[in-house]
């Protein structure tokens, strides 16, 4: 069974529908594209981490948290959070959408 994204006859559809020809692969997230070049992301837990980031993602992982949050939790000031959160999000730790901040599974 064939799948296109759009209507076939439509014009709108007539750009994706050429790529998926071609062999075009959805890209949803950043995994996506590290899989297309053959690339593993390293997990978490295989990180050696500081220890103001390992407190920062402890506290990530008892559940979904703002910055703001984590501040008060955490006891850090925000630059001090700011740079723990770029060191966790560059190492693959954590995640950020809409000011919100998930463990990376």
């Amino acid at each position: 069974m064939l799948a296109v994204p759009g209507e076939i006859t439509s014009a709108l559809s007539a750009g994706s529908n050429a790529l998926l020809r071609l062999g075009a692969a959805p890209l949803t997230c950043a995994q996506d594209v590290l899989e297309c070049y053959g690339l593993l992301v390293t997990t978490a837990a295989s990180i050696d981490l500081g220890a103001t980031a390992a407190a920062v993602l402890e506290a990530i992982r008892r559940g979904a948290v703002g910055a703001d949050e984590l501040c008060r939790a955490t006891g850090l000031l925000a630059g001090e959070l700011a740079i723990a959160l770029t060191e966790l999000e560059l190492a693959g730790a954590v995640t950020e959408e809409d000011g919100v901040y998930r463990a990376a599974s």
